[in-house]
């Protein structure tokens, strides 16, 4: 069978479903699945922890997506009073991350390559898992900056 070379070639039900299958656990949680994303969703923070696969540049990852219906908008200028705090914990590279794509974690690995899948899907839940931990903890301790505007 010929190896895919392109995005739009990879089996990402396939992939999901793996996922699925190792962390069954994640479908309660999901807020949205497309082609190359899942989201989990944490509404009460009005977030979403987003799992990524990029075949096309062999790479997988976590970040804070964007959620309408959860309320998971504007998230890089909501969290900004929260970035050092984030980064330094979670251990990111601010330069990887835009306002598109905030708190950007990711992996070089052959997305393609279906023996990595279960890896794949075992990082991108415990990276969600570290990402969300942090999240509650930093949150919980560090009032975002207008609240404390407005007693």
């Amino acid at each position: 069978m010929p190896q895919p070379h392109s995005a739009s070639e990879f089996p990402h039900n396939r992939f999901w479903a793996v996922l699925e299958g190792r962390h069954p656990g994640e479908r309660g949680r999901r807020a949205m699945r497309m082609a190359f994303f899942w989201q989990r969703g944490l509404p009460e923070l009005q977030l979403v922890i987003t799992m990524y696969v990029s075949p096309d540049k062999n790479r997988c990852g976590v970040f804070l997506g964007r959620n309408e219906r959860l309320g998971a908008t504007d998230v890089a200028a909501r969290m900004a009073p929260h970035a050092c705090r984030l980064n330094e914990v979670l251990g990111l590279d601010p330069s990887v991350s835009s306002a598109e794509f905030p708190f950007v974690s990711r992996w070089q690995v052959n997305c393609f390559a279906e023996d990595n899948w279960p890896a794949m899907a075992d990082w991108l839940v415990t990276e969600a898992s570290r990402f969300e931990r942090t999240l509650r903890t930093t949150l919980a301790a560090q009032p975002a900056a207008e609240s404390e505007d407005h007693p």
